[in-house]
């Protein structure tokens, strides 16, 4: 059986989805050697975690798209633009990892 959405919800869920919209919508310039993280809300791979930092490698001038969801339209990987390349530290290896993610989710990392 569907949901039924009260009054209170769908003006909370609405709120939520306009924060969200203008979060994604806000569009930041990155380079090479600079830190970023997830925007709040904007997370949607494993890693990096939350609040943790990653390092800009690679800013890409044409993005690629994201294979893993190209043949289900139903999928958050969908045709999703990924043109930056982020380094993490490996989590039990401390190897230097590379991703591929949208730039559209991260915002730089505050200073120190």
């Amino acid at each position: 059986m569907a949901k039924t959405f009260s009054d209170s919800e769908v003006q909370t869920a609405r709120r939520a989805l306009l924060l969200a919209f203008d979060t994604f919508g806000k569009r930041n310039t990155f380079a090479a050697k600079q830190f970023v993280r997830w925007k709040e809300g904007m997370k949607n791979r494993k890693r990096p975690a939350y609040g943790e930092p990653a390092i800009v490698v690679q800013v890409l001038e044409e993005s690629v798209r994201d294979m893993q969801g190209e043949t289900e339209a139903g999928s958050p990987y969908f045709r999703e633009p990924l043109d930056l390349v982020i380094g993490l530290l490996g989590e039990e290896d401390n190897e230097f990892l590379l991703f591929h993610v949208d730039s559209r989710r991260f915002e730089a990392f505050p200073s120190t």
